[in-house]
């Protein structure tokens, strides 16, 4: 007997590419449970068994940034309290990132794709689950978006929260409207100016360092979790002068917008990851 849970939950986070660099993705998350009936004629109480599904994925892979270990140019260090992780690529393509042990989810694979991390999800979470339990299936998969999409990586010092990570993001669509008509065409500009881009805050930027050509910039802050540092290719950041909530990043954009379009009201839907977000309007004269 097999039981199912559609959309247990969404994931949100960032993983690592080494053609992409660092991506934001959102999953939706279906499972399947399989085994015996017990003597209440239930595989399991359904209820705990998601709770304890869920805490995993929240405690391992939420709002973490996920690093392929097996990837022949990664690297990986493990101090007392943080873990060092750095990519040198080819063409001058460089990501250093230094982070408490929880901000990173580490996988054994060579590439972070849905399908591989939901395999290494169940393996590790079987033997968690109750005895009566034979098997576990994960699906990770990405929401159907027909219009403009992009992905983001960022992160918010000021959160208690697990999004005070400097490298945790989304796939987010959005939604841009002038003067009440809804505009497809702002929304593909948007999505294309920040697709696979880093957010970052201005007052974070601690340099800008110049290596074998190549920019990089390079954020620092301390929030509860500990000290995040991150050095990043300047070409795949976009910077803000104030943080990147979502309110925020809605706020920005339509008033860049509106100063674009002087004499017409823009509003702008700005998602966070799946069917979450904010509405901010701007008109400039």
């Amino acid at each position: 007997m097999k039981l199912f849970v559609k959309n247990l939950t969404h994931v949100d986070l960032s993983y690592f590419d080494a053609e992409r660099g660092v991506v934001g993705e959102s999953w939706h998350t279906d499972i399947v449970l399989e085994g015996k009936l017990n003597d209440e004629s239930m595989i399991c109480d359904f209820s705990i068994v998601k709770k304890m599904i869920k805490k995993w994925l929240d405690d391992h892979i939420d709002h973490c940034l996920a690093i392929p270990t097996e990837h022949p140019l990664v690297s990986l260090v493990k101090y007392d309290e943080r873990t060092h992780f750095k990519f040198a690529g080819t063409n001058g393509k460089q990501l250093d990132c230094i982070a408490p042990h929880q901000a990173f989810s580490l996988l054994p694979l060579k590439a972070i794709t849905p399908n591989d991390a939901a395999t290494w999800v169940e393996s590790q979470i079987l033997e968690l689950l109750p005895a009566e339990l034979s098997s576990v299936s994960i699906k990770f998969y990405p929401e159907k978006i027909d219009g403009a999409a992009y992905h983001y990586t960022h992160g918010l010092k000021k959160h208690d929260g697990n999004c005070q990570r400097i490298a945790h993001g989304h796939r987010s669509t959005i939604e841009i409207y002038k003067d009440g008509t809804r505009s497809l065409e702002l929304e593909k500009d948007w999505a294309l100016l920040w697709q696979d881009i880093y957010l970052g805050t201005t007052e974070d930027v601690i340099d800008v360092e110049e290596i074998d050509g190549h920019r990089f910039t390079q954020f620092s802050y301390v929030s509860n979790q500990g000290q995040f540092d991150l050095s990043i290719n300047e070409n795949v950041v976009y910077l803000i002068d104030s943080d990147t909530t979502v309110e925020l990043l809605a706020e920005h954009i339509a008033t860049v917008l509106a100063e674009e379009h002087t004499g017409h009201q823009i509003e702008v839907h700005a998602f966070e990851g799946i069917g979450k977000g904010a509405i901010a309007s701007k008109y400039t004269l």
